[in-house]
């Protein structure tokens, strides 16, 4: 693993076409001392994202490139958060790894495993002040998303598989 491959941008060592795991996420906000802590687990299925966070609240998102949708403990139906496509597709495309050079400003951060992504979009730039995309090895990704009140969240994604079965293609569906 060397810079010249981060200079050309190439993120293949980074994308998930299919996968499913576990992640853990901390949110840091300027106001509070501690960081929220949360974890749960994920379904990558051609960018299509199961999120499923398991404690301290459990709730289920689904991320497309159409829409983002939620569904809390004991409701029934998902419900629409955001459909601002170009939201949605950074969202499906940062966790899956499949990183675009035209979706962002790329630069390689002081490790040599990460990457510093600004977005290039300006609505994108109203939410996303910067993006650190780390790879520790084969099966991890760390993602730290700064917003523009520099509020971080930090995302670790362990990746168990590559290989899903039906029950886990279907968790990425708006049906389940």
């Amino acid at each position: 693993f060397s810079f010249t491959s981060l200079a050309e941008n190439d993120f293949s060592q980074f994308e998930i076409k299919h996968g499913k795991g576990g992640f853990k996420q901390a949110k840091h906000f300027t106001f509070l001392k501690r960081a929220i802590q949360s974890q749960g687990e994920f379904v990558i299925y051609d960018q299509q994202v199961y999120w499923q966070t398991t404690t301290p609240v459990r709730s289920e998102l689904l991320i497309w490139a159409d829409g983002i949708y939620r569904r809390n403990e004991g409701e029934q139906n998902y419900q629409v958060i955001t459909q601002d496509e170009q939201i949605n597709q950074l969202l499906a495309k940062l966790l899956s790894g499949q990183i675009q050079g035209s979706d962002w400003q790329i630069s390689p951060s002081t490790q040599s495993t990460c990457y510093e992504l600004v977005p290039i979009l300006s609505e994108v730039a109203l939410m996303f002040k910067h993006v650190e995309l780390c790879r520790d090895g084969p099966k991890q990704r760390e993602i730290v998303i700064t917003d523009q009140q520099n509020n971080k969240t930090h995302i670790t994604m362990q990746i168990n598989t590559e290989e899903l079965g039906q029950r886990d293609k279907d968790a990425v569906k708006l049906t389940h």
